[in-house]
């Protein structure tokens, strides 16, 4: 692709960033780069837009933020939305502050009534202020969990929600690069109103934190008999917020991470600002052996996502999957929300990729569940889409939480208090989560999930796709195929890049146990980042030894993701 050097001079005209002009000056001959960061510009994947952070449309800088935000202005006019104004919000990263009062004060140059949180906060609370102001759009700079050197875009509209097709599409298609916005085109920082942190945690607490705290038999939690926990935001914007919602919701404070308590962008000594990856949550657990305390709760950066980790029989430390704590919260907040019932109906979400297991338990509740494609704009839409029913929990497997409707996004603050008071419930009756996991597997079967990643250029991942959709499989480790579908052609009104397979039991005599077991794996590239991301789920509808049927359904998923990952490379 030839890219005009005219695009390069009037990049380099209106950047208000010395460091990304140096960059700019430094590389422009090196036509490698140029295609690089010039090449191509940033779209809207399954949780906004998000991409290294350096200069040019393919990276994320102050000049995309701007042309960004003028696309959500002109689309809001368009809409006739223009009075209900916008909100933006921000993260800890390097420059996030920097963008988002361009993105706001561009917009309040378009003569939308535009607020800022004057400080960096979780998108929690960033997507409650869209809800509380009425407001027409919210917009938050944040690259979440990624990479520590990424940045990123995250949109939501009127309805609280992040948007969706074709609303994200009208919006691309407004991100003009032949006029690009220069600081001519802002309004003075006094003509953006601005939101004191404080009281935003306090609206966004208000609404999303259940109190008085009571167990799920109706009887009030003592404060006392919390079981301690140790904390980390892993450098993020989590604990402020948190410190205030355990203290509104009775609970004891936690024991803090101390090195990791405070925001940070570049997250000193983390291998990585993803609770899901190996090693984040090490610093956190050795507190807990410090401390002699059984239960850790970590944040995201940008505080949307909650892990746990908690101790089991044998004394180890077992990280929570995101589908074990998917089914604990789901528990427990049915059992909440069953002594209000009151015959109105009550709805639960969770994307396809995520575990059958939550799906199964409300089937058995009586909770209507909806299974949806992947990506929290579309778990809440059921939200939307049945206002007279109540909603109990929505969920994606990669530790995305919703507890509450007070916030139409994942949320792992209201999450975190949510765990605290299911554990204390637990310990009451002198039983671990892991061993509350075991109950559920004999009442709705025994379900174990697995995933595994492959890193591939999207060139390569685009090959793979397209060779599975075209290729007969008819067995993987010897279970036969007895189910394929593509989301390409199941939903064509919002198509999704995601082949699913369904395998029946194993023939009697096939090598080792868990031949009775059916599985299902899940293929799909990666909305956020560049790789393939595989997703395994193995159930046994009627256990009779959960401990020992749960290790043979773990060693037979890393078998088939082994399979599945050699099938990928080969493609």
């Amino acid at each position: 692709m030839t890219i005009p050097a005219e695009l390069l001079d009037s990049w380099l005209n209106v950047d208000p960033d010395p460091a990304t002009r140096r960059a700019i000056e430094a590389e422009r001959l090196r036509p490698e780069w140029v295609e690089k960061h010039f090449g191509s510009v940033l779209r809207f994947g399954t949780a906004g837009m998000r991409a290294p952070a350096g200069p040019g449309p393919a990276r994320m800088n102050r000049v995309m933020a701007r042309i960004a935000a003028r696309a959500v202005g002109t689309e809001l006019i368009a809409s006739g939305l223009t009075s209900r104004g916008a909100v933006v919000g921000f993260d800890a990263r390097p420059g996030s502050g920097d963008m988002a009062f361009d993105a706001a004060r561009l917009l309040a140059a378009m003569g939308i009534p535009t607020a800022i949180i004057d400080s960096p906060a979780p998108t929690p609370l960033l997507a409650h202020q869209v809800l509380a102001r009425s407001a027409g759009t919210g917009l938050m700079i944040t690259a979440s969990h990624n990479h520590r050197d990424d940045n990123g875009l995250k949109v939501y509209w009127e309805d609280g929600t992040q948007i969706r097709p074709p609303l994200d599409q009208r919006i691309e298609a407004r991100m003009d690069l032949l006029s690009l916005p220069d600081d001519g085109d802002l309004a003075a920082r006094h003509e953006v109103e601005s939101l004191e942190v404080r009281s935003v945690i306090a609206s966004y607490v208000g609404a999303a934190v259940r109190r008085p705290v009571f167990d799920a038999n109706g009887q009030p939690v003592d404060p006392n008999d919390v079981p301690p926990i140790v904390y980390t935001a892993l450098c993020g914007v989590g604990s402020q917020t948190l410190a205030h919602a355990f203290a509104t919701a009775g609970l004891p404070p936690p024991i803090y991470v101390e090195h990791q308590r405070h925001p940070d962008g570049t997250f000193p000594e983390l291998p990585f600002p993803n609770p899901e990856e190996q090693g984040t949550l090490d610093d956190a657990m050795a507190l807990a052996d410090d401390h002699d305390v059984d239960l850790v709760l970590a944040n995201d950066p940008d505080a949307d996502r909650l892990a746990v980790a908690v101790r089991d029989r044998d004394g180890a430390w077992h990280r929570l999957s995101g589908d074990e704590l998917g089914v604990l919260l789901c528990d427990w907040l049915i059992g909440l929300h069953d002594r209000g019932r009151a015959g109105k109906t009550l709805i639960s979400a969770s994307s396809v990729v995520s575990g059958r297991m939550v799906e199964a338990l409300c089937t058995a509740r009586g909770v209507a569940h909806h299974r949806t494609l992947t990506g929290f704009k579309w778990i809440m839409e059921p939200r939307l889409t049945h206002p007279g029913a109540r909603w109990v929990f929505g969920y994606e497997e990669a530790l995305g939480y919703s507890v509450t409707d007070a916030v139409l996004d994942k949320d792992g603050i209201s999450a975190a208090v949510e765990f605290a008071r299911l554990a204390s419930s637990l310990a009451a009756r002198g039983i671990s989560p892991l061993e509350r996991l075991d109950e559920l597997s004999a009442e709705v079967g025994l379900h174990v999930t697995g995933a595994a990643s492959l890193h591939l250029s999207s060139e390569e991942i685009s090959a793979a796709m397209s060779t599975l959709r075209g290729a007969s499989v008819p067995a993987i480790t010897g279970r036969p195929v007895t189910n394929f579908t593509d989301w390409l052609d199941r939903d064509t009104s919002h198509p999704a890049d995601l082949v699913e397979f369904e395998l029946g039991p194993a023939a009697a005599d096939a090598p080792g146990s868990g031949a009775e077991a059916t599985v299902r794996i899940c293929i799909r590239p990666s909305g956020t980042e560049p790789k393939a991301k595989i997703y395994l789920e193995a159930v046994r509808p009627r256990p009779t030894d959960i401990r020992a049927e749960r290790r043979l359904l773990q060693e037979l998923l890393e078998a088939i993701a082994a399979e599945v990952v050699d099938c990928l490379c080969s493609l």
